[in-house]
């Protein structure tokens, strides 16, 4: 069907001296490889511009999850290598214990804590493991005052302060300091 209208179409703008059937089926042949070119070209490029779509899509939806997740760490601490609560006691004695060790010993007062709790599981195989210890402010501006601006504190027992940072955050911050890293060590 397509090969007959091509013919006429061409049969309409050629002069009937030059239209013979050979010069005809030359055209068509031509005008098939052609678009047939333009199809491969089409195809690749709409393969391209899908693929494109979803690495963007993707990216943005990555985008959006990290700051869903920097939303909700917003006001909280966190505090690596403190002691675990006593295994034999109860969820209740162990949230005591992590409040206290908040009050006492990284004196944070206790109406600036609105929650604390530890992330992540035990784990039996590694006996000095200590499960990092979340702390939920009442306010953003407390955590940026506790953490020393987002620089991090440490406190007179030893305990780094730090913001609770989402793992694309972690990631970056990492780069930052082996970069950092890598200029030190070009200087000397």
């Amino acid at each position: 069907m397509i090969k007959m209208t091509v013919e006429t179409a061409v049969r309409n703008v050629l002069s009937k001296s030059v239209c013979s059937k050979e010069d005809i089926q030359n055209v068509v042949r031509s005008y098939a490889d052609v678009t047939k070119e333009n199809q491969k070209e089409v195809i690749q490029q709409a393969a391209l511009t899908q693929s494109s779509k979803t690495v963007v899509e993707s990216v943005v939806r990555k985008l959006d999850a990290d700051k869903v997740e920097r939303e909700k760490r917003r006001c909280n601490l966190v505090v690596l290598s403190t002691p675990e609560p006593c295994k034999d006691s109860s969820k209740e004695q162990k949230i005591a214990e992590d409040n206290k060790f908040c009050c006492n010993v990284l004196e944070i007062p206790s109406r600036d804590i609105e929650a604390c709790w530890r992330a992540g599981k035990i784990d039996e195989s590694k006996p000095d493991y200590r499960r990092p210890l979340i702390i939920k402010l009442k306010s953003e501006e407390l955590a940026q005052e506790w953490t020393n601006n987002s620089e991090g504190l440490k406190t007179a027992t030893g305990h780094w302060i730090n913001r609770d940072l989402c793992a694309a955050d972690r990631k970056a911050n990492l780069l930052l300091r082996q970069e950092r890293r890598k200029m030190m060590e070009q200087k000397s």
